[in-house]
């Protein structure tokens, strides 16, 4: 990307000075900057207000002394060219729009509306949407809603919808993923997928891209910046709009052409990026690709506690285009040693659960059990499936905290090892019955699960999302990383 465009973007990234226009005492974007860094480089901008937040609020942006990098212009669309026209005389670098109410309504005066909108932009001010919740940037402190800015992190998200970056950014946040950028784009009068794409493409604070979008104005630069992307990084891809409904929906939404879902599969192929079918997925898989390796191949070992439970998973496993292979000799040697003979199973799945409460006949921990199956050459991946939580308190009542958290530490030790040490892809799935409405349990399962995202595991609620997930890191492995 030239020197000139990466400029750009900087300002956009990492202003220096941001406005909001149209602040009001229940706007988000007030409310959300001035939780942030940001809060005394922020401007307020209604007419209606002297002081807003403990602020003064300004009339006009010509009204303030100080230079302004970005703004957010949230007033009616009807009164958008005018301000715009504003920011210009301003000399403002950067202009997020978040009114809506443009073409994606499908009323011809509002296309016109949109395209006087883009004239006034087009070489004076970069631009995001309009229709859209624009930038959070964790490192600069731009927020587009209060308390979801999470640590810095390698995820950067690129979404044409408002929303589903909105719940990306707070899902995210609650399942341990860390961001680097999430942009919301909407109707893409000026910026559009494939300039966040370039930039983020060389963004070295981006190590994963995730993708949400219903449609393009131009299919040929998207497939190029797609391309030159995923040769640099993992990216991740849902398409909105794959069904005739959809297709429709996404229309009414952001004003899309959004295509037949074979032109798009087959250019998600072409270009190099992973396409996933639903939210949840590309969450999961996001969040698999920023804290774990890549496997090596398919050979998955399963560490349960359940013979019935370890049939179904071998079943998702095969299903999802992994593998269950038998463990070597050796290795059913060395767990023989730690393991009883009766009631357990030293195959692959591993149902090894004595082991897991120290019962009498064990001579190692999990830790030992979880060492030896990262040594085993067939084994690429392990996922551990933890569920034990209400066994645990019916067997151990007002002991179980204690024994549960030395029992975390040891699952820890050994994942960490099979990670660090051996280079293993690790997966943990703590479950817990969704119904439950017991505080206590959803305690302990809070405390099992920090335990692992504390040392940067991947933590799914299901076992079944834990395998796609897997699955999707070793499809892209095998695609695109073995050449």
């Amino acid at each position: 990307m030239k020197a000139e465009k990466l400029g750009k973007f900087e300002y956009i990234f990492n202003p220096r000075t941001v406005a909001v226009i149209g602040a009001s005492d229940s706007d988000g974007f007030s409310q959300a900057l001035m939780g942030t860094k940001l809060r005394d480089n922020l401007f307020l901008v209604n007419p209606k207000y002297k002081e807003l937040h403990g602020k003064r609020c300004y009339a006009s942006i010509l009204d303030i002394e100080d230079g302004i990098d970005y703004v957010v212009i949230a007033v009616p669309a009807l009164l958008v060219p005018r301000v715009l026209v504003e920011c210009i005389e301003k000399g403002v670098k950067a202009v997020h729009v978040f009114t809506a109410g443009f073409s994606e309504t499908g009323a011809e005066e509002r296309k016109v509306l949109e395209d006087e909108v883009q004239k006034i932009a087009r070489g004076k001010v970069s631009l995001i949407g309009p229709n859209c919740m624009g930038i959070c940037c964790p490192k600069s402190g731009l927020a587009f809603i209060p308390d979801v800015l999470t640590e810095e992190g390698p995820v950067g998200v690129i979404s044409q919808s408002g929303t589903f970056a909105e719940q990306f950014l707070s899902i995210g946040k609650l399942r341990n993923v860390k961001f680097s950028k999430v942009i919301s784009y909407g109707n893409a009068i000026d910026l559009d997928c494939p300039d966040f794409l370039e930039y983020l493409a060389h963004d070295s604070e981006t190590e994963v891209i995730a993708l949400y979008m219903e449609g393009t104005k131009n299919g040929k630069r998207l497939k190029a910046a797609m391309t030159e992307a995923a040769e640099l990084k993992p990216v991740l891809v849902l398409k909105g709009g794959v069904t005739e409904h959809g297709r429709r929906a996404a229309s009414s939404h952001t004003g899309s052409l959004a295509g037949s879902p074979e032109i798009w599969s087959s250019l998600f192929r072409q270009a190099g990026v992973i396409q996933v079918e639903d939210f949840d997925e590309l969450l999961d898989t996001t969040l698999a690709l920023s804290c774990v390796p890549l496997p090596s191949g398919k050979g998955t070992a399963i560490i349960t506690n359940s013979g019935g439970f370890s049939v179904l998973e071998t079943d998702l496993c095969v299903k999802a285009g992994l593998e269950v292979p038998q463990f070597t000799k050796e290795t059913i040697a060395e767990l023989r040693k730690m393991v009883p003979l009766a009631g357990t199973s030293i195959n692959n799945p591993l149902d090894a659960w004595p082991i897991f409460y120290n019962m009498p006949g064990t001579t190692g921990t999990l830790a030992d059990a979880i060492k030896t199956l990262s040594h085993d050459k067939n084994i690429h991946s392990i996922v551990l499936h933890f569920d034990e939580v209400r066994y645990l308190r019916h067997v151990l009542g007002e002991a179980t905290e204690n024994f549960l958290k030395e029992l975390v530490k040891i699952m820890v030790q050994g994942c960490r090892y099979a990670r660090d040490e051996m280079g293993k892809t690790i997966m943990i799935c703590v479950s817990l019955d969704a119904y439950s409405e017991d505080e206590v349990d959803r305690r302990y399962h809070l405390l099992a699960k920090k335990a692992f995202e504390g040392e940067q595991f991947p933590v799914y609620p299901a076992l079944g999302a834990s395998i796609k997930a897997l699955s999707n890191l070793y499809r892209y492995k095998a695609q695109y990383r073995n050449s």
